[in-house]
Parts: C-alpha cells; structure tokens; sequence
C-alpha cells in the first residue's frame, strides 16, 4: 500500500512536469494555439487508455431504481464518515494541515503563472520552468518519502512531517523573495519536494488507519474542503493582487502554508497525535497475479 500510493502521486506529478515543460517550449517556439492543439490530442490518448480498462468480473451497471432508503442512506453514511474523521485525532490532524496548507497553497498555483510572466518577464516559457522545476521537486520528494516511510516510527513520522510543513513554506517565501530566476526556481524545486514527502507519508498514514468502509468518505470529505479552500485561496490572491504586489502575496502564502507546521507541532508536542492502530492490508497479505507478496 506504501508503495502504490508513492507510486501514484509520483505518476501524477511526473506528468505534471512534463506537461509543464512540454507546453512551455511549444508556446515559445509555435504559439498559444499549437499547445491547444497538443492538449486536446492528450486528450484522445487519456480516452483511449480509459477503453483498455477491464474488469475481472462483470461490468458497471447502473440501479434501475432507487428506493427511498437508497436515497437517504448516502447521507446517513457522509455524516458516519464525519464523525469517524472527529474521533481519531490523527485522521483529524491530517485533514486540518492539509486544509491550512490549501490557504495558501490555492494562491501559491496561481502565483506561478504571475511570477513567470511578469515578475521574471520570462512569458511562456518561464511559466513553463517554474511549473516544470515544482514538478521536479514532487516527484524527488515522493521518491524521498517511499524510501522513508518503511522505516521511519510515528514519532519520526510526526517530527519529519513537522519539518516538511516548515520548510516547505518558508522555501515558498524565499521563492517569491528571489530576484535571480535561477535561485527562484531551486526555491520552488525545494519547496515542492518538502510537501510532497508530507503528501505522501499523510495519505500512506491515512490508507493504513481508515477502515475500507470508511475509506472512500473520508477521502472524499478531505478532498472536497481542500479544493474549496483552494478556490477561496485563488480568489482572495486575485483580489488581492490589486493592492498587493506578486511577492508580497507569495510570502503571505508560503507564511500561511508554513504555519501549519507549527499547529502539527504543538499538536504533536501535547500528546494530541497519539497513533491509531492500524486498518490498512498488511503487506504479505496482498497477492500479485496469485503469488504472495512476502
């Protein structure tokens, strides 16, 4: 389970960051207008990679009709998920860092657009960079939390992503400070890889503490408040942007990111985050193409 959750979220990132590269030296050398045209074409390979999925048993197949207690039940079962995220302190924990993280991690995406446009003047091409550097940064830092995670306890774990949550604002300060791109981008790389490694080993910690029944309405309740945080995030930073300049509202954002980790910290420091037993399959008893995984 470890594994395919770095696994997954290093796939996501390291598509992200040829995507990035990709768009911004086409930009550069054919035009808004050609990238159009290579975006919709990626596209028609997603679809095709979607008609290649098979199921091993049957198909998906829709209820014909729905009953009033089908109706009702999905909301009986939100509000089980609630209270299950409430009662362990750890599940908990996790969804609020990565609330705080999304109040200014929702500016931070857009800033980068900012920063390489008209704080750099470097058009495309630098939009490209800083998004194609960020990249890099998950995709080492996922790479750094599956080689970690196996080993490290949950008196390491809460300490390391202490840490991460730390550096990876203050990095993002530093990024928006930066007058030399060069320096901007090792910034944003080491910004990017510091969140990743919390990324990785929060959702690894959650896969292994929520219980399957569970599993799909916590994560979805956690996904629903970070985007939407996000969204108020990006809007306040346009508003913002107004007033303020590009590298005032990035530190704010990196600042209000940051500090997250100081609520972890305190957190962890009380004895607030004691560690929950564990829900998730145990490794050996995960079995690949009818052989055990030892």
């Amino acid at each position: 389970m470890h594994s395919a959750n770095a696994l997954t979220q290093s796939t996501q990132w390291a598509t992200l960051t040829a995507g990035a590269l990709l768009a911004g030296g086409i930009i550069a050398q054919f035009g808004y207008a050609a990238a159009f045209v290579f975006n919709g074409l990626s596209f028609l390979v997603s679809a095709w990679a979607v008609s290649r999925l098979r199921l091993e048993h049957g198909e998906f197949k829709a209820r014909r009709s729905l009953t009033e207690a089908d109706v009702v039940r999905p909301w009986h079962e939100y509000v089980e998920g609630l209270r299950y995220i409430r009662s362990v302190p750890l599940v908990l924990g996790i969804c609020l860092v990565a609330v705080g993280w999304a109040t200014g991690g929702g500016a931070a995406q857009i800033l980068f657009s900012v920063f390489g446009e008209l704080v750099f003047n470097r058009g495309a091409s630098g939009i490209g960079a800083i998004w194609g550097f960020a990249g890099i940064g998950l995709v080492i830092g996922a790479a750094i939390a599956h080689a970690a995670g196996s080993r490290l306890s949950f008196d390491g774990y809460k300490k390391l992503a202490m840490a991460c949550l730390l550096l990876h604002g203050g990095f993002y300060v530093v990024f928006s400070q930066m007058t030399a791109f060069g320096l901007a981008l090792a910034a944003i790389l080491l910004s990017r890889l510091t969140v990743a490694i919390i990324s990785v080993l929060n959702w690894g910690r959650l896969l292994e503490t929520v219980p399957d029944a569970l599993r799909g309405r916590v994560f979805a309740t956690l996904e629903t408040v970070v985007w939407l945080t996000m969204m108020v995030s990006m809007m306040l930073a346009g508003i913002g942007s107004k007033y303020y300049s590009p590298r005032t509202i990035g530190a704010i954002s990196g600042a209000l990111s940051g500090s997250t980790g100081l609520f972890w910290g305190w957190a962890h420091l009380a004895g607030r985050l004691p560690e929950p037993s564990a829900q998730g399959v145990e490794a050996e008893e995960v079995e690949v193409h009818g052989e055990p995984v030892a």
